[in-house]
């Protein structure tokens, strides 16, 4: 299965890496100097083969998907069959859907914020 974004991936991998639903969302955690990567399409997955060798070349990965209901469907079934991934979602009260969306809104600055917010709760880590 082609994965948009795989080919910008850094070749020994690094701290993180964020699985979403678009090219747009992997565009801008680019921006931000986040890596990510997004199947061709949201309703699938990448394959058990792809995850375990995208695991042993990034420490932290993390799947952001739209925080509507396909959104959070696909994380639950995301999860279901990848139990050790961490998923995430914007949560609604900024009226966005996606971190494009995001960005778009409330500017570089506070995506910034929002991202380092994301690294403390999901990876127990300080940002700097």
């Amino acid at each position: 299965m082609k994965i948009q974004g795989a080919a910008q991936l850094p070749k020994d991998g690094g701290k993180y890496l964020v699985i979403t639903k678009s090219l747009k969302d992997c565009m801008t955690l680019y921006e931000l100097g986040i890596t990510a990567i997004a199947p061709n399409s949201e309703n699938i997955f990448i394959t058990e083969k792809q995850y375990q060798k995208l695991k042993t070349k990034f420490e932290n990965i993390l799947v952001v998907y739209d925080n509507d209901i396909a959104g959070i469907k696909g994380l639950k079934k995301i999860k279901s069959s990848f139990p050790d991934v961490k998923v995430a979602f914007i949560p609604r009260k900024f009226n966005v859907k996606d971190i494009s969306d995001f960005r778009k809104k409330y500017g570089k600055l506070e995506t910034e914020k929002l991202i380092k917010a994301a690294k403390e709760y999901y990876f127990n880590e300080k940002a700097t």
